[in-house]
């Protein structure tokens, strides 16, 4: 006598399907486990960090750095001024000159 491994209902030793589920009888079922998370750490908070202190003279060139960059654009933006300027008197020639 077989049994079915789906149902557990009783068969006959021939029986290739189970009677009472259907299920196939010819190879034998293969259980899944169930899925299991892998293991996660739990969340931890960073560790707060006071900010550095700045010496003096390191904010002295600080501000030194942030006016060179402050000066480079201004005149990056004058010399296209003067070039735009330029080129529209040279186009207009409001004196006449030739």
């Amino acid at each position: 006598m077989k049994f079915c491994p789906n149902c557990g209902a009783q068969l006959p030793d021939n029986a290739t399907f189970c009677s009472n589920c259907g299920a196939p009888l010819g190879a034998p079922t293969q259980y899944r486990q169930p899925y299991q998370q892998p293991y996660q750490q739990p969340y931890q908070q960073p560790q707060y960090q006071q900010p550095q202190k700045m010496s003096y003279m390191d904010k002295v060139r600080a501000a030194r750095e942030a006016q060179k960059q402050k000066n480079g654009q201004i005149k990056w933006w004058m010399w296209a001024l003067i070039a735009i300027g330029s080129g529209i008197l040279i186009a207009l020639n409001p004196l006449g000159l030739s």
